[in-house]
């Protein structure tokens, strides 16, 4: 997988949190964004619940 660099990792979990605390995205949406990105890059995100 090729590597975020950590200040682009850095700004979507700042992006991510603040959506979720103004309740403008629920976890399962942060699971789908993470997945686009994780897949963007070579990776998946699995939802084992």
């Amino acid at each position: 997988m090729k590597e975020l660099q950590q200040d682009t990792i850095d700004q979507i979990r700042t992006h991510l949190m603040y959506l979720k605390q103004t309740d403008l995205l629920k976890n399962k949406d942060i699971l789908m964004c993470l997945d686009v990105v994780a897949r963007e890059y070579g990776g998946v995100v699995v939802d084992k619940n």
